[in-house]
């Protein structure tokens, strides 16, 4: 059985059933990848690294070279491993010149890619938990990002478009330009947007995504799967005080609209709850402060709302027990309901 989280770059490009995935030659294949890539978000960048050669070495091939090459590569892989043992420090040596003939040959196929678009860094941000952040993106589009959220970005924006990678939660007020569409992505919904302000929240364990247009104008396409970026459906458009929730179950994407305090007040300090159970509590305060909240009273069913603002943790709490007429304790950053 193959252990694919130790996947790199060339063994996605050496793969037959990653290959049929890629080009869309088999159903379950397809299936099966699409369901590995939004299981394990931390092989994207591998995956998206092995894509780019993919497409690379397409471009300049038919796809029977194409596949004739990979076989070639291959076969060379099994020769490898049927030969005669030799030491680990020569296998090594071995198994390393092979991926940099791989890296050679990816490198030059990619070359007329590389003149096209200039090459530039990423920049990664993230935002611990009980803590925000405020960023200034190369186009001069601001972000403010939440606590246990992630951004991906170039550090120069180049090509046709201006893309980001989101997970967790941020408010965009995009710079306006209308030659560079702007591109936020994330693992199920592709955000567009030329000039405007919204609000984004894709934690990767809830099961909805939601963006909260203030200002401006956004749409909203389904993807399939974030490597291959394949539009599931027709797009939905927002208009400012509308919101757009994708559910992760059904993959249904529908309009609403929305409370500013609840989608946009963490901004100013605001926590918002409405008919939360303890599950709901327990996440924002985990998210919002770096609480750990254990249930060890008798209620075990949990309806509370309330709105605060600038107020800490423990102050949450107390209003909770109080409504409930629970007691509690504090233990460091551990607080347990009785």
């Amino acid at each position: 059985m193959k252990d694919y989280l130790l996947y790199g770059v060339e063994d996605f490009v050496t793969d037959e059933s990653y290959l049929r995935y890629y080009f869309r030659e088999n159903e379950e294949d397809i299936r099966f990848w699409t369901e590995w890539i939004q299981r394990h978000p931390e092989k994207l960048d591998v995956v998206l690294s092995a894509n780019n050669y993919i497409d690379a070495f397409a471009v300049r091939l038919s796809e029977a070279e194409f596949h004739r090459e990979q076989q070639r590569f291959t076969e060379s892989l099994d020769a490898l491993d049927a030969a005669p043992r030799r030491s680990t420090r020569k296998r090594r040596l071995i198994g390393g010149a092979v991926a940099i003939i791989i890296a050679a040959v990816a490198y030059v196929a990619v070359q007329k890619s590389a003149r096209e678009q200039e090459k530039v860094a990423m920049m990664e941000k993230y935002v611990p938990k009980g803590e925000r952040a405020h960023i200034t993106l190369p186009d001069g589009t601001e972000v403010t990002l939440n606590s246990d959220s992630r951004l991906t970005y170039p550090s120069k924006f180049t090509g046709e478009a201006r893309e980001l990678k989101l997970s967790g939660e941020a408010f965009f007020n995009v710079k306006q330009d209308q030659q560079h569409p702007f591109h936020v992505i994330t693992s199920n919904l592709v955000v567009t947007v030329l000039g405007t302000s919204f609000n984004m929240e894709c934690y990767p364990e809830k099961s909805h995504t939601k963006v909260a247009l203030v200002t401006g104008k956004v749409r909203l396409d389904r993807i399939t799967d974030i490597a291959t970026r394949h539009i599931m459906g027709e797009a939905l458009v927002l208009t400012p005080t509308e919101m757009g929730v994708f559910d992760k179950h059904d993959l249904s994407l529908r309009r609403t609209n929305f409370d500013p305090d609840e989608e946009t007040g963490w901004r100013q300090g605001v926590v918002v709850f409405k008919d939360a159970d303890f599950n709901d509590i327990e996440d924002r305060l985990d998210r919002v402060y770096n609480i750990r909240l254990v249930n060890k009273s008798h209620k075990t069913h949990f309806k509370f709302n309330g709105t605060f603002s600038d107020v800490s943790g423990e102050d949450i709490i107390k209003r909770i027990c109080l409504s409930s007429n629970l007691s509690y304790i504090i233990d460091g950053n551990v607080i347990t309901i009785h």
